[in-house]
């Protein structure tokens, strides 16, 4: 139990006046008394707050000084964001090609994408299709280089590597597996499983798994990862995720991917970036709580041995308000 001794002394200097036999009542004298010390009482407390205030500050400064590049814990990063736990995921993509495929559900999807209103449907996806293929370098690059937001910057660095991550990683299994994309009047069940497997035999501009899925779901569940306390966020990102893909099925007639490709995509995207979120997230998580402590044990020394003097001026009452604390 903390016990706080408030001194207050006050230094009265009394100014004499030529009528010096003029008599004052008692009530004005007492009235004025209670005022100058009420007013003692609350610079006492206000200069106790603003000293309590300077080590929370303190401890805020310290969990915002850290500031996270793009290439921390790269290599770690880009070797278990595909076999470690992610494995899993992209093995499930796999997987789910092959029975998309073989059971013509792929072949389904993109005939159904090719018979739809083409100004309807391009209204409604080709800005997922855009967004799909400038956001994976304009969102990081804007909270990593231009926001002057501490937390938006170590953001904009964990999805900056996610993304790049997915990047590399799409492109090598686009360039091994050489998928043949679909064909609007041309969708046969033979073209949904054409793949000519070998290196850079169809380049990496169609093929599987989707890199536009791939990238946008590590870029969305990277950050969703790093910023979990807030469900918004995650929501946000996760349907953000679902609206790229679905664009990249549907939009353009069904021509861009087969609807395997996106499954994919997004199973290996989103591994990959919630893996490498989740890493950046850990560090802050254990930071913050570093710096927690490190502010509780500052409050405590500072509230045992405190001091404070403040001036106190109040009408023809001069003198000063002693607080000390242990």
């Amino acid at each position: 139990m903390k016990n706080r001794i408030f001194v207050t002394a006050l230094l009265m200097a009394f100014a004499v006046f030529a009528n010096a036999q003029e008599t004052v009542s008692e009530n004005p004298d007492q009235q004025q008394n209670i005022a100058v010390e009420n007013d003692a009482a609350s610079i006492a407390k206000t200069a106790n707050e603003t000293a309590n205030g300077i080590t929370s500050d303190t401890s805020q400064e310290i969990a915002l000084d850290y500031k996270v590049s793009p290439f921390d814990h790269l290599g770690h990063n880009m070797l278990l964001s595909a076999f470690g736990w992610p494995l899993a995921f992209h093995m499930m993509g796999s997987s789910a090609t092959y029975i998309l495929s073989t059971n013509d559900v792929d072949l389904q999807v993109a005939r159904f994408a090719a018979r739809q209103n083409e100004v309807a449907y391009g209204i409604a996806f080709t800005p997922g299709m855009m967004m799909g293929t400038f956001f994976p370098i304009l969102v990081p690059g804007y909270m990593l280089f231009i926001s002057d937001n501490p937390e938006l910057n170590n953001t904009g660095a964990v999805a900056a590597q996610a993304t790049a991550v997915a990047f590399l990683y799409d492109n090598i299994l686009k360039a091994i597996s050489g998928r043949a994309h679909p064909e609007a009047g041309k969708n046969t069940g033979e073209l949904s499983r054409d793949f000519d497997w070998g290196f850079f035999k169809r380049g990496v501009f169609y093929g599987w798994p989707s890199g536009h899925s791939m990238t946008n779901a590590a870029l969305a569940m990277s950050i969703a990862s790093y910023n979990r306390d807030n469900p918004w966020v995650v929501t946000g990102c996760s349907l953000y995720a679902g609206y790229i893909a679905t664009s990249m099925v549907l939009g353009a007639k069904g021509e861009a991917h087969w609807f395997s490709d996106a499954v994919a995509g997004v199973l290996m995207g989103a591994s990959i970036g919630w893996y490498i979120g989740n890493t950046f997230y850990q560090e802050k998580a254990a930071r913050s709580s570093h710096s927690q402590m490190v502010g509780t044990s500052g409050n405590r020394n500072m509230e045992q041995h405190r001091l404070i003097i403040a001036p106190l001026f109040y009408n023809d009452h001069k003198g000063a308000v002693m607080s000390v604390s242990f």
